[in-house]
């Protein structure tokens, strides 16, 4: 066997591997589960929502509610679910990083 043989054997077999890979790990980079922690309009208050995800990594979009904590049980969810549109969840205002030296 000469040398240029062997390289593409060689290619041949990593694209196979990656081919393969790629199809068993899919499936994982589609779903996902997400906690967050908004102001919700509805509750008038912060909530922290466990939403399903589906999409690629990178562009995922939330789904499904599984979980709130306006309802007891949480995942007794029964509202209209309009935090699953991302612009319709208002983001809370960051606190400022305290000092480490005082004056």
């Amino acid at each position: 066997m000469n040398s240029a043989t062997t390289v593409g054997w060689g290619v041949l077999i990593w694209a196979g591997v990656v081919a393969i890979l790629s199809v068993l790990l899919l499936p994982r980079a589609v779903a996902a589960v997400r906690r967050r922690r908004f102001w919700c309009d509805r509750a008038q208050g912060e909530v922290e929502v466990e939403f399903e995800e589906r999409g690629r990594f990178g562009f995922r979009r939330a789904v499904a509610v599984r979980s709130c904590t306006v309802f007891d049980p949480p995942t007794d969810v029964s509202c209209r679910r309009s935090c699953l549109a991302q612009a319709v969840r208002a983001r809370l205002p960051m606190t400022l990083p305290r000092p480490w030296r005082f004056p």
